[in-house]
């Protein structure tokens, strides 16, 4: 079972909304790492980067499968 929806059921809202959800995890993860690197914060935080790192990648994985095949690109379209 996963988290997301299928990305054949997802609307354009959907994708949308899961393309600025990953965007932001990356943004957070980005923060997060400069403030490791200025020694802001504990190291813990390392933890958290690879944890919002692997979510966002999944999210653009389901994007990216979303977005190919409302365009044909997968399922023999185009």
């Amino acid at each position: 079972m996963t988290r997301f929806i299928p990305h054949g059921d997802m609307t354009a809202d959907q994708i949308m909304r899961c393309s600025y959800e990953a965007s932001a995890i990356l943004r957070l993860c980005e923060a997060a790492a400069w403030a490791i690197q200025n020694g802001e914060t504990p190291v813990d935080l390392a933890d958290a980067i690879g944890a919002g790192t692997r979510v966002a990648r999944d999210l653009l994985g389901v994007l990216h499968d979303a977005l190919e095949s409302h365009e044909g690109l997968k399922g023999g379209g185009a």
